[in-house]
């Protein structure tokens, strides 16, 4: 079973002055390019950040298609639930800004307050199916997860999905890049395929 994890305590650059309308307009979705700009003007030093989240936008339709195609080869979403495919989209398309979002606030507290909690009760609350036997051992590279085994059938699409996720989007990076944006990453998976 895979408890909700801690989240550490950041200095924030939530509330910055000059930054606090800016993340409260941009909320659920990704920075322009002007943005980004005054991002980096108000905190020069956090540059990195911006860049991560410029690549994030350019690349998340892309990247988000491709995981959904991945798991829906594994999980027979549409056999049980209408518009699987496009409510799949746009669900993930969401994490992901929030992701993105929570990593240029360097603030790990406000994606799992203002995100996670609640998804991951709507998620689990959709009770969805394991994965079909035919596909069932070629899950992670030939394998099944160990952790993915703990889990009941319903959690491991979720856990599946944002694994998956996790490691098709740090491609995108390289390793610095990574580093800031991987941890958030993983604090969506864990949180969202908890119990």
């Amino acid at each position: 079973m895979i408890k909700i994890p801690e989240v550490p305590l950041t200095q924030s650059h939530r509330k910055h002055p000059e930054l606090m309308s800016l993340f409260t307009t941009v909320e659920a979705r990704f920075l322009t390019d002007e943005e980004l700009a005054e991002y980096v003007r108000v905190l020069p030093n956090a540059k990195q950040r911006a860049d991560v989240a410029r690549i994030m936008r350019l690349r998340e339709q892309e990247v988000v298609e491709q995981v959904v195609d991945y798991i829906f080869r594994d999980y027979p979403f549409e056999k049980f639930h209408p518009l699987a495919r496009v409510k799949a989209i746009r669900d993930i398309r969401t994490v992901v800004a929030y992701i993105m979002l929570a990593m240029l606030m360097d603030d790990p507290r406000w994606l799992r307050d203002k995100l996670l909690l609640w998804l991951r009760t709507i998620l689990q609350s959709f009770r969805f199916p394991d994965k079909e036997a035919q596909t069932r051992k070629v899950a992670f590279g030939g394998q099944e997860d160990s952790t993915a085994k703990q889990l009941k059938p319903e959690q491991r699409a979720i856990y599946a999905t944002y694994t998956k996720l996790k490691s098709r989007f740090l491609e995108e990076f390289d390793e610095s890049g990574a580093a800031l944006v991987g941890p958030y990453f993983q604090q969506v998976t864990e949180t969202l395929s908890a119990s």
